[in-house]
């Protein structure tokens, strides 16, 4: 029969593998990081997939209206007001993802820095019930 503090003992440890198993390495990756390094680290990468991504738009646009763009392509003041709207929606996509990328990676960092707290808790709470579980093994055999 295992008493009260063997089965908070073992509750500790499921606690402790549950969380190695599904979020540890996940968490163990983001917190090896400073969070301004490591949201700077995730802008820059975002800035790149945006600039694909925004490009792919433009390109679908351009395919889509192609014989009207072909209509305005020569004359010189239209082809500068749209290179400069094009300009404009290239500035304004990349600061809106920016900000949704800022935000939502220092609420990801945050959250894996916590649970990498509460882990180390557990973790030092499981060492200290081991050691005075030692104390307690090395008082019972002790024969002086």
């Amino acid at each position: 029969m295992i008493n009260e503090d063997g089965k908070k003992k073992v509750r500790l440890m499921t606690k402790i593998a549950i969380y190695e198993k599904n979020e540890g390495s996940k968490n163990e990756k983001v917190s090896e990081y400073f969070r301004s390094d490591y949201i700077a680290l995730k802008i820059i990468s975002s800035i790149v997939s945006v600039t694909i991504v925004f490009g792919i738009i433009v390109g679908l646009y351009v395919l889509c209206n192609s014989e009207d763009l072909m209509m305005k392509f020569y004359q010189m003041d239209t082809l500068m007001e749209m290179a400069k709207k094009l300009i404009y929606y290239y500035i304004g996509f990349v600061v809106a993802y920016i900000v949704i990328i800022i935000i939502a990676f220092f609420v990801k960092y945050n959250g894996a820095v916590k649970y990498k707290r509460i882990f180390s808790k557990n973790l030092k709470k499981l060492l200290v019930r081991d050691a005075d579980d030692e104390d307690d093994i090395d008082d019972e055999t002790d024969y002086e």
